[in-house]
């Protein structure tokens, strides 16, 4: 069997990764679900509510790890 033995390089500037689509995609899906005008089962909107919930803490604790990497260079 043939070993692979080349490095992973950083994602491209400007290109999303499949992870960032997914986030994004759970973010623009639970959205829809909470501002539907149709008359949903609750079960359905409450998850859709704590998967936007769990969306934001993520969404803020990157951003800190973020924040606080750049700190560290400087």
């Amino acid at each position: 069997m043939k070993e692979n033995h080349e490095a992973v390089g950083l994602p491209e500037a400007g290109k999303p990764t499949i992870y960032e689509r997914i986030k994004e995609g759970l973010a623009v899906a639970s959205q829809l679900v909470i501002a539907s005008p149709l008359k949903l089962p609750p079960k359905v909107v409450v998850v859709a509510r704590y998967l936007a919930l769990a969306l934001g803490v993520l969404e803020a604790v990157e951003s800190a790890a973020k924040e606080r990497r750049e700190g560290d260079e400087d």
